[in-house]
């Protein structure tokens, strides 16, 4: 083995962790993203959920339920 073939594999595998760490980087804030997704969707579940539930408590208070004056 001659001096210069470990230096040309060590190259190409600093080019690989530095690839793979950007990659993991990206990774990381899309999952990040993705879990503010569900948990704003888990919220609006939650919420949907209550006025199934609770329609004229939550209604009232959203002002979604109108009420009809007789004349």
């Amino acid at each position: 083995m001659s001096d210069n073939q470990p230096n040309g594999i060590v190259k190409p595998l600093r080019e690989r962790v530095k690839d793979l760490e950007e990659i993991n980087e990206a990774h990381q804030k899309k999952n990040g993203q993705l879990r503010v997704e569900i948990q704003n969707k888990d919220k609006k579940i939650e919420e949907l959920l209550e006025r199934i539930n609770n329609p004229l408590k939550k209604m009232r208070g959203d002002g979604d339920l109108w009420v009809m004056k007789k004349h």
